[in-house]
């Protein structure tokens, strides 16, 4: 070998062998990969570590050059941005299921005793009847609240069964009525009867003469007679003229 070659050969094993060579030579390395590229850009590790490494803080990376894939340190979070407007309502749902059914509610208060209905249909059963000859009956009846009128002939032997007309389907008959009467007036049959309130009612029958057996006809509408009194009214007395108004009959002394 030559003098030369032995002397750099000698160098390189110099080196290794030296850790404060080695250590210069990076350095020196670093700084030449480091050195600014002609579009602005720099080395993405330098920049990010050159805070740690004491070796690299005399480093500054240039502005940010186009087609850079490097990122700065993430900034502080901005404030927050106003409230949007509210969005359209969203379309129904689907009905959910049916519930089980709750338990049974307490029982609620009586209520008002309600109004007294209208009276009902009389009860009551009567009969009367009178004979006008030896030859003819008439006979009224009330039953159910059906006032009827009846009519047979007597002779000859046996006697006819009667012949009945209904008088409840006359004009105005009076419900509820109770009680009835039947009598001659005149040739004609007259039936009164009573209604709840107290205010007796009558109709009139005409007997169809020369008929056997005999009957009637009965169209006349029932008419109110005058109202009972419930009052009434005080007696009137004057005394006799000469007589002495203190005087009493033996018989009252």
């Amino acid at each position: 070998m030559k003098g030369g070659t032995l002397a750099s050969l000698a160098l390189v094993v110099a080196g290794i062998a030296s850790p404060a060579f080695a250590t210069a030579q990076g350095v020196q390395a670093a700084t030449t990969v480091r050195s600014a590229s002609p579009t602005g850009g720099g080395d993405c590790t330098a920049k990010k570590s050159t805070k740690h490494d004491p070796m690299m803080a005399d480093t500054q990376a240039g502005p940010r050059g186009g087609g850079d894939d490097c990122e700065g340190q993430r900034g502080p979070t901005g404030p927050r941005g106003p409230r949007g407007p509210q969005g359209e309502p969203g379309e129904d749902g689907a009905d959910g299921a049916t519930g089980a059914t709750g338990a049974t509610g307490a029982t609620g208060a009586t209520g008002a005793t309600g109004a007294t209905g209208a009276t009902g249909a009389g009860q009551c059963t009567d009969i009367a009847a009178y004979k006008p000859s030896a030859a003819t009956e008439v006979k009224s009846v009330l039953i159910d609240g059906q006032a009827w009128v009846g009519i047979r002939s007597l002779t000859p032997a046996p006697p006819d069964d009667f012949t009945w007309y209904d008088l409840s389907d006359n004009t105005d008959f009076p419900e509820g009525a109770c009680g009835i009467s039947v009598s001659d007036q005149a040739g004609l049959v007259n039936v009164e009867t009573v209604a709840p309130n107290g205010r007796v009612w009558e109709t009139t029958c005409t007997v169809n003469p020369g008929n056997n057996p005999p009957t009637l006809t009965c169209n006349d509408d029932w008419t109110p007679v005058n109202a009972l009194v419930e009052t009434p009214p005080p007696l009137r007395s004057r005394p006799l003229e000469g007589a002495d108004p203190n005087h009493l009959s033996k018989t009252l002394k």
